[in-house]
């Protein structure tokens, strides 16, 4: 259970008390953030540079963890962040996330992440803060799940055959919320490409981006009909197999956060891709 003490010591010790002085403990030299088409460099420099900022605009930012999955060398999390913004005269807000740990046996080595920036951004503005979910009841307790080779593919083969873009709404960002929250971007002649997927039993945390055409859903894109355009997201998958003699197998989407903020930027600046 090293990897769940090290992540409730990042989550207690570090991220919710904003103590850097922790971060020696908890990640090498050369720790990697990656966020849509970003990648962050080093624990002391950049890392910790935009971590200062998040923790400027929220003084009390806080981290709630609703669920963990490991396979004993991988590990992820679904959590919210939640603060009052310095920024916006103290509106309150709370936004979902999807992140993908890597470590050494001792310390973490990267993470890739997407957190819902625009559900952030439709609270800072409307000054009506989302609820917070219910923290997992214990994730630091969550077993370690071997590897399963089968619930991967099964999964690999759903995300690459656009299964996110067949999801049930409610899993998918703020969709949870209702019609008052549902803001979903449609790309057309989608492709895509996983960055990054581990299985943990029939769990199957991943990354993949989705490159297509932009055909609407984001009022503030509207004249951006017809643009190429990409969107990152991060979530985690389970594959199911019935009970029956065919065993038929299938994939449900347990949660998953995409950065439609990284999008309308993206988008408005001329650099669809990112890159």
């Amino acid at each position: 259970m090293a990897f769940q003490a090290l992540m409730r010591r990042y989550a207690f010790a570090y991220t919710a008390s904003h103590d850097f002085s922790q971060l020696a403990s908890l990640m090498v030299d050369d720790y990697v953030l990656r966020m849509g088409e970003h990648e962050i460099h080093g624990r002391d420099t950049a890392y910790r540079a935009a971590t200062q900022r998040q923790f400027d605009q929220f003084p009390g930012l806080g981290f709630t963890v609703h669920r963990l999955v490991t396979n004993g060398e991988r590990l992820a999390l679904v959590f919210t962040e939640h603060g009052a913004s310095r920024r916006h005269g103290g509106r309150l807000a709370a936004w979902r996330g999807v992140s993908l740990y890597r470590w050494d046996g001792t310390r973490l080595l990267d993470c890739r992440v997407e957190q819902d920036y625009f559900a952030r951004r439709r609270q800072l503005t409307d000054g009506v803060p989302d609820p917070v979910g219910a923290p997992g009841h214990d994730p630091w307790s969550t077993p370690i799940e071997p590897e399963n080779p089968a619930a991967l593919e099964s999964v690999l083969d759903w995300l690459r055959a656009g299964g996110l873009d067949r999801a049930p709404i409610d899993r998918l960002d703020d969709g949870s919320l209702g019609a008052a929250a549902l803001a979903r971007p449609v790309l057309t002649d989608a492709r895509h490409t996983v960055l990054d997927a581990f299985s943990a039993g029939a769990l199957v945390p991943f990354a993949v981006r989705v490159d297509g055409v932009y055909d609407g859903g984001l009022p503030e894109l509207d004249e951006r009909r017809g643009t190429p355009a990409s969107l990152y997201c991060t979530g985690v998958a389970e594959h199911r197999v019935d009970g029956g003699g065919g065993r038929r197998a299938s994939v449900r989407l347990i949660e998953a956060v995409t950065d439609r903020a990284g999008l309308v930027r993206r988008l408005t600046s001329g650099r669809p891709h990112g890159k």
